[in-house]
């Protein structure tokens, strides 16, 4: 028997797939969901018998109900959910649009909203589980042009402070990591130029961009039994960038 069986909603994202792996490494069993259904079977081909693809959109509640469904109906039983869905929108406050806010709002918090909501129906049952979902350290640093993306991570903050209390007493802890840049492929955009790459990683106090395996242990740790008198937190995996901007370094200079 494994482990522990855990859905992974953006479960083919850079986070979500490292994490998918790490889980299945040690035992754990993983419900998949995704929006693109070929990379998504292509993970689960990959893991084994231990993952299941299920593809849907978080922003639709009964998608992620299905997905829940689904998992129950292979492994028997939810013990978890590690939300890795988000997006990344870096623009001042005055060009962003109403649509692009609501947009932003809508994929990063709302869908941490909807997943949390789906995996409670069956955790609350069972008087057990561990929910982590994804904030960034925008949410509480300020920086450049991450008005749109910090105010979402802000709520994703405080919806697990106020979950982590009102289910303690049924035993299911809510927790957050708050990355700083990782490299996926939804960073790619944002460090593609030599000076761009540059810069980002001499921002970071430990002088390097994190990835995504930095992430997904640290969220592997939060769902396990390791963790277990842990909940209400929010986790910095972010090269130190959280305690502040790293000292003035050399930037190498475009070639």
């Amino acid at each position: 028997m494994a482990n522990g069986v855990f859905l992974i909603t953006g479960g083919t994202g850079g986070i979500g797939s490292t994490l998918a792996r790490q889980l299945v490494d040690r035992g754990d069993s993983v419900i998949l969901f995704a929006r693109r259904p070929e990379p998504l079977e292509a993970l689960a081909d990959e893991l084994g018998p231990c993952a299941l693809a299920v593809s849907g959109d978080a922003r639709i509640p009964d998608d992620l109900s299905r997905a829940v469904a689904r998992g129950i109906e292979t492994f028997g039983r939810l013990d978890g959910l590690a939300h890795c869905v988000g997006s990344i929108r870096l623009k001042p406050l005055h060009l962003t649009t109403p649509e692009e806010f609501t947009e932003t709002i809508e994929v990063n918090l709302t869908t941490a909203f909807l997943a949390s909501r789906a995996v409670l129906e069956v955790l609350r049952t069972q008087n057990s589980g561990s929910i982590v979902l994804v904030s960034a350290v925008a949410a509480t640093q300020g920086l450049n042009n991450h008005e749109t993306v910090a105010a979402a991570k802000a709520g994703i903050e405080g919806l697990v402070r106020s979950a982590a209390i009102t289910y303690s007493l049924q035993g299911i802890r809510f927790n957050a990591v708050a990355p700083a840049l990782i490299e996926t492929p939804l960073t790619a955009a944002l460090i593609k130029s030599a000076p761009a790459r540059a810069f980002s990683v001499a921002m970071h106090p430990l002088g390097r961009l994190g990835q995504p395996i930095d992430v997904a242990q640290v969220i592997a740790f939060l769902l396990g039994p390791q963790s277990a008198w842990v909940t209400g937190q929010v986790w910095g995996v972010d090269g130190g960038l959280g305690a502040g901007v790293a000292p003035l370094r050399a930037v190498p200079a475009a070639q």
